[in-house]
């Protein structure tokens, strides 16, 4: 969560623009996500000392990292493709009114876009990241949450149903 802010002050992810009770509620799915401590398979995994595959259970095509869920597991491409191209899309917009020598990472971009701008050398980008593409990466995450829970049951009803015979 790489930010300059004050302490005493509240990050920039833990605040919602308004003062809607569902966007409320996304704030601890994209907190945990950002400080690592949203769990996939690989940090099961790695708790279980390899005892739980790290595979996604959703497609059993990679390990389920950060990144895989949150770019590359095609399970979760309907509840991704709607949204990140508007992130793309406005993202490329507020950061070219940045200056920055280094590339953008799409992953810590949807993670975190604050750290991309800075309140102190520009206001516009910082309250545009605020108001417009902070919302849609919190609204990713969540949507690829709810799908994951959603899949994740499934799967879940559908072992139960098996073992049970």
């Amino acid at each position: 969560m790489d930010h300059k802010y004050n302490i005493g002050s509240v990050h920039p992810l833990a605040i919602s623009v308004s003062a809607n009770l569902k966007d409320i509620r996304k704030i601890p799915v994209r907190l945990k996500i950002a400080t690592g401590n949203y769990i996939l398979q690989t940090h099961k995994a790695s708790f279980s000392k390899n005892h739980t595959s790290s595979t996604c259970k959703l497609c059993s095509k990679a390990d389920e990292t950060v990144e895989h869920f949150i770019l590359l597991c095609e399970k979760l491409d309907e509840a991704r493709i709607p949204i990140i191209s508007k992130i793309l899309n406005n993202g490329s917009l507020i950061l070219a009114k940045v200056t920055t020598s280094f590339p953008v990472d799409l992953i810590q971009l949807i993670i975190n876009p604050f750290c991309y701008v800075d309140i102190y050398v520009n206001r516009t980008a910082f309250e545009e990241t605020s108001n417009i593409l902070e919302p849609l990466c919190r609204l990713l995450l969540y949507n690829l949450h709810n799908k994951r829970y959603a899949l994740l049951a499934n799967i879940d009803n559908l072992g139960s149903r098996k073992s049970n015979f």
